[in-house]
């Protein structure tokens, strides 16, 4: 008569282990599908910036600018992807914020941010570097004024035809490459592993490119921008 009694518990102990096995299998690969899909977010929106800065780097040579214009117009268009910014140095957190986050209410913060207009301190003194940035005259006096820590990862190559007649506009293509860092490792995550990208400094190739009319040589006639 016991037996008859414990048998079910049995069952019903060895049902509840296969669920949460189950359970355990079916959160793992949600985890899995979830970071997949926030690594190919990141860098399809990667894509989308180099693409933007190949575009601002073309149009600022189509318009007769030198080659140091056009790399320093598609790095500040390309900052989106380019990690953080080195020079100057983090400019701390806004006091309101701060404020929130000591009354432990961190809906505050996104009360906050829908309803100010008014930038952190790190995007406003961003913003005021911006053009004394794209004024400057060389390499080494950028970098003392404006620096991102992907900066360097950054290839912009310009592919114009030359038009010495100076009657018709040439074909211009800016590509910009980068090798931009993966968050997650994607051949091991394949396999099944979860693997940290950053600590291995994992890459994958991305550029984007545009295409343009080059009118300068209409009204320059400069065949030679170095």
């Amino acid at each position: 008569m016991d037996a008859l009694h414990t048998a079910p518990r049995h069952v019903s102990h060895r049902h509840s282990g296969q669920a949460m096995i189950e359970s355990v299998i079916v959160i793992i690969l949600a985890c899995f599908c979830f970071l997949a899909i926030f690594q190919y977010a990141n860098l399809f929106a990667t894509k989308a910036v180099l693409t933007h800065a190949a575009t601002r780097a073309a149009r600022a040579r189509a318009v007769g600018f030198n080659r140091w214009m056009v790399d320093k117009s598609a790095r500040v268009a390309a900052i989106p992807a380019c990690g953080k910014r080195i020079t100057p140095a983090y400019a701390g957190v806004d006091p309101a914020i701060t404020a929130a986050l000591s009354r432990n209410h961190v809906g505050d913060i996104w009360d906050l941010a829908l309803k100010s207009s008014t930038r952190s301190p790190g995007t406003q003194l961003e913003l005021a570097r911006l053009p004394d940035y794209m004024d400057s005259e060389n390499d080494p006096t950028a970098s003392n004024i404006l620096d991102y820590e992907l900066w360097d990862t950054l290839s912009i190559v310009t592919d114009e035809q030359p038009n010495l007649d100076g009657t018709t506009p040439g074909r211009l293509q800016v590509t910009v490459k980068q090798y931009h860092p993966l968050l997650i490792s994607l051949a091991p995550m394949a396999e099944g592993e979860l693997r940290d990208a950053e600590q291995n400094k994992e890459t994958l190739a991305l550029e984007g490119f545009y295409v343009i009319e080059s009118h300068y040589p209409l009204y320059l006639q400069d065949a030679n921008w170095q």
